[in-house]
């Protein structure tokens, strides 16, 4: 997620609680969640096409820029889909969405779902559209933190939410004389010399500090040996297996509208600020953000892979810090035929 994207502006607590795994008490009644009427697809608007309701894990910003792209440029149309996408917000959490049946597919945090998912939630991974979590350290490139290994003799500023798990890294590594700060809620505490690091969002404080000047380095949660997915595709079981077609059209357009937003990332960043969404968000800094996410979201493979054996990884993280009570098995809850069907043996549908 990305919800400081309005720099300044640190990342919302429930993201962070997510990305490292403290977030199973946000969670602790999910099995409580009760099905309602399923109004998340089906039905034809006025030219015949099927109707599909996708919640967003966020705001409409760039990070979901693919959408739109495939809106504006016709790919849901040639599929014979018409499709609509709701925003999320911090009260909204889009795996309770699609699991009600409120909407055929979305997109959250893997921990949300893999927590919902261990409590019996009928969710499916079917997708990812970060292939690694923007969640990261930022450093001054002129001073970077490269490793973990860098956080010696440095003061790292951090959330409250996360700094359990940096200080669980630092010791597994044997590094010492670590000095963790909380972070403010913006990264000037890295620009002003009062800290070496900084936790933030690389598609939001790395990309804001860039424009104004300041040279960055990053170093992602995978860098520090943390796997990670940022926001994975869902849809349910029943979904996947009775409507399986109709996934694979929505899939295959959305695969388009992210190779597109991918190689023209100013005209996408621009129309998502201008057009999408209303709320003052400034078209620079979209188009800045879509340049810089295009590395975060392709693969060998294509754009939105998603890889059981990683997500294998993830699940095993996530058991040995306790946020999931119990083993699951990728291969129960990721399933790669949706984006087989979609990419027909290929590794881009545009070129």
């Amino acid at each position: 997620m990305d919800p400081a994207r309005i720099f300044p502006g640190a990342p919302a607590r429930r993201d962070v609680l997510r990305l490292f795994g403290a977030g199973a008490g946000l969670l602790a009644a999910g099995g409580l969640l009760t099905a309602c009427s399923d109004g998340s697809s089906g039905g034809k608007s006025a030219d015949g096409s099927l109707k599909i309701n996708d919640q967003l894990g966020w705001l409409k910003l760039t990070q979901f820029g693919g959408f739109y792209a495939a809106e504006v440029k016709g790919y849901y149309k040639a599929e014979k889909l018409s499709t609509s996408f709701t925003a999320g917000g911090p009260n909204i959490l889009a795996w309770q969405q699609v699991a009600s049946g409120k909407s055929f597919t979305g997109d959250d945090d893997n921990t949300n779902v893999l927590v919902a998912v261990a409590k019996g939630q009928p969710l499916v991974i079917y997708g990812a559209i970060f292939q690694t979590s923007p969640f990261s350290i930022i450093s001054k490139a002129d001073d970077p933190i490269t490793s973990i290994e860098d956080f010696a003799g440095r003061t790292i500023a951090v959330t409250e939410a996360s700094r359990q798990q940096f200080e669980a890294l630092v010791k597994k590594a044997g590094v010492k004389d670590v000095r963790f700060i909380p972070a403010g809620t913006d990264p000037t505490q890295l620009t002003t010399g009062q800290a070496s690091g900084y936790s933030g969002y690389a598609t939001s404080q790395a990309v804001a500090l860039k424009r104004q000047g300041v040279d960055v380095h990053v170093l992602y949660l995978e860098d520090l040996g943390v796997p990670s997915y940022g926001n994975v595709l869902i849809t349910t079981r029943d979904h996947l297996e009775k409507q399986h077609d109709e996934l694979v059209r929505f899939l295959r357009a959305t695969i388009k509208g992210y190779e597109y937003m991918n190689a023209h990332p100013d005209e996408i960043g621009r129309l998502v600020a201008t057009k999408w969404n209303t709320g003052g968000l400034k078209p620079e800094e979209e188009a800045a953000t879509a340049r810089f996410q295009k590395d975060l979201i392709t693969s060998p493979k294509g754009v939105l892979q998603v890889d059981p054996a990683k997500m294998q990884k993830i699940i095993d993280q996530l058991v040995s810090v306790g946020t999931i009570g119990k083993k699951l098995k990728a291969a129960d809850v990721v399933d790669t035929s949706v984006l087989e069907a979609a990419y027909g043996g290929r590794t881009s549908l545009l070129t």
